[in-house]
């Protein structure tokens, strides 16, 4: 879901916007940072969200990606799951990890060592990379499952309220809660964060 989206429905729930109404870059500023806040939290919570990364390497055996600059790689970015779907040079494929011994001659392998993701092949690969949302900006999509978004929007609307000096109503609050908890009784994450699997399920690998 775009991070505006997510921002300008938190503000509809607290009144700010009407229906149709659309968020003023100074707000989408300010409130990146609450968002960035919560999204922080909750992954001390075990509930993730990421930000979506298109990510495309020109391959001419193995290219590397790294967050690190002193690593060399060919690619500065800090990633924690990839999609297991991909392209090359245009074709679709699977992307498969080392450790799967399952899959014989893949077009496209890699490894992952600490932070350093390794990959191999040749050709113009495209794949879709997945991060922590530890920057953001107005146009950035984050991997939001259904379950996640109303506990999102109204958790978010809580943390905005001061900004446009607004007391949370009652009601807001006991949504909050509610919207929370049952998220977290719920146990729903996404399925990369749970995948032990040397492939991805439903388009998604880990690093763990």
């Amino acid at each position: 879901m775009n991070v505006t989206k997510i921002i300008e429905s938190a503000l509809k729930q607290l009144g700010v916007l009407a229906a149709g109404e659309n968020a003023e870059a100074s707000e989408l500023v300010d409130a990146l940072y609450s968002l960035q806040g919560v999204l922080a939290q909750w992954a001390t919570m075990r509930l993730y969200v990421n930000k979506v990364q298109e990510i495309t390497l020109n391959l001419t055996g193995t290219a590397t990606i790294s967050p690190d600059a002193l690593d060399n790689p060919a690619l500065v970015a800090s990633i924690q799951h990839v999609s297991d779907t991909a392209t090359l040079d245009g074709e679709p494929i699977r992307l498969v990890r080392d450790t799967n011994t399952t899959t014989t001659n893949p077009a496209v392998t890699y490894s992952v060592s600490g932070n350093i993701w390794t990959f191999s092949g040749t050709g113009e690969l495209k794949f879709k990379a997945f991060s922590l949302p530890y920057a953001l900006e107005p146009g950035d999509e984050l991997v939001l499952p259904p379950q996640y978004e109303r506990a999102l929007f109204l958790t978010l609307a809580v943390e905005l309220a001061p900004m446009f000096g607004l007391e949370p109503t009652q009601m807001l609050l006991l949504n909050q809660r509610n919207a929370i908890e049952v998220l977290r009784r719920s146990n729903i994450t996404p399925l990369y964060v749970k995948n032990d699997l040397d492939i991805g399920v439903s388009g998604y690998d880990e690093c763990y």
